[in-house]
């Protein structure tokens, strides 16, 4: 390998490396030399020394991860890192890994500026700038998009580690730091008697969505959770069930269930609607359809459990005007309203964090006012009384 110096018609020269392996031969700009007049962050022959060595290895060690696949690229783009994490996603789960290609078509590899650049060139300045050429969304819809694409920026800079600068997570980091959201957790809060009034509209509604969503009110867990339920978590005679964990994060050892208490009507409730189904039976079931041969007619088919989150739409919205909840009120307003009756009840941050599956930090995050509201009761119970 060589470094060697390229003089410019106009301003300072560059620091140039060369290297040849087996008949491979690479060269890149290492950076702007230092000569009199040269930008900011202008190298020394010292530091390019440095830098050059360090390429150096970076491009030899990719070379020898590719010297079994001559044919094939071996510099990663932001379009390859993306194809390769939404096969991965539809490995995990078709739905969801559906979804998050569609964004990512739709967004990133619609733009092909942003799409073609290789990763060792990648800058949080290139991140911003595809940022900037989006069309316009809601911050948090933003968010969720930037999650993708730091995730499949991030698994390639893991997958291809030896060719790639150090340096290329902190930008990946800077460029897709997520928007401030407004914590909307206070606005979607119901009463005890909101939450009584939703659950036996839900009943009068459909059966099966009735004990949906009465397990989400008394639980608060999340649709993907209860979905999994099946009637062996379900323990009468200790009044509670057992919730599995979410499908949240990348842990590949499964969380153990955890034992979540029910009020006794709920438990008798449960108990009679699973009542003669085997234990390993789905607890939270609702009917499938099938269409007629020949016509444009669809039959109760079979039941079976729930599947997305959107299959509740049409019957939460009956429930919405049924009990009279505030407009816009959404499913997940029985979560928020879960963790702050626990948090006001006096239950310790971790202990609610543990019942509904999330952290400590995340409780701390977004129900702090709640926490001091809690902790300033408890603390006034050991009041001296003068």
């Amino acid at each position: 390998m060589s470094l060697g110096y390229r003089k410019s018609s106009r301003g300072a020269g560059a620091w140039v490396a060369k290297i040849v392996v087996d008949g491979n031969r690479i060269e890149a700009k290492i950076g702007i030399a230092d000569d009199d007049g040269a930008p900011f962050g202008a190298l020394t022959f010292r530091a390019a020394v440095t830098g050059a060595l360090d390429w150096a290895q970076r491009q030899h060690a990719a070379l020898e991860d590719n010297r079994d696949k001559p044919k094939a690229s071996s510099t990663p783009t932001v379009k390859s890192a993306v194809e390769d994490y939404a096969a991965a996603r539809r490995k995990r789960s078709d739905r969801n890994g559906r979804n998050a290609g569609g964004r990512l078509r739709k967004h990133v590899l619609a733009d092909d500026e942003f799409a073609s650049m290789t990763l060792p060139k990648l800058r949080a300045a290139d991140v911003e700038a595809w940022r900037g050429r989006l069309v316009p969304m809601a911050p948090a819809t933003e968010n969720r998009l930037l999650n993708d694409v730091r995730a499949a920026l991030n698994a390639a800079a893991e997958k291809h580690r030896r060719s790639l600068p150090a340096y290329l997570a902190a930008e990946i980091k800077v460029g897709t730091r997520a928007n401030s959201v407004a914590d909307e957790a206070r606005k979607q809060l119901l009463t005890d008697d909101q939450i009584r009034a939703a659950v036996a509209a839900a009943m009068e509604v459909d059966e099966d969505f009735g004990h949906l969503v009465l397990l989400a009110a008394t639980t608060g867990a999340r649709h993907s959770q209860l979905q999994r339920l099946s009637v062996g978590d379900l323990q009468a005679e200790n009044l509670r069930v057992m919730m599995p964990s979410s499908r949240k994060g990348r842990s590949v050892r499964a969380k153990p269930k955890v034992a979540v208490p029910l009020p006794a009507d709920a438990v008798v409730k449960l108990k009679s609607y699973s009542s003669g189904r085997a234990v390993d039976e789905p607890l939270l079931v609702r009917w499938h359809f099938r269409r007629l041969a020949g016509r444009l007619k669809w039959e109760k088919d079979r039941k079976g459990p729930w599947g997305a989150a959107y299959e509740l739409n049409g019957h939460w919205s009956a429930v919405v005007a049924k009990a009279q909840l505030p407009p816009g009120t959404v499913p997940y307003a029985l979560r928020h309203s879960s963790i702050v009756r626990g948090l006001r009840n006096g239950l310790p941050v971790r202990l609610v964090a543990a019942l509904h599956d999330t952290s400590s930090e995340m409780i701390e995050k977004h129900y702090a006012a709640f926490i001091a509201d809690a902790t300033e009761e408890l603390s006034r119970r050991a009041v001296l009384v003068l």
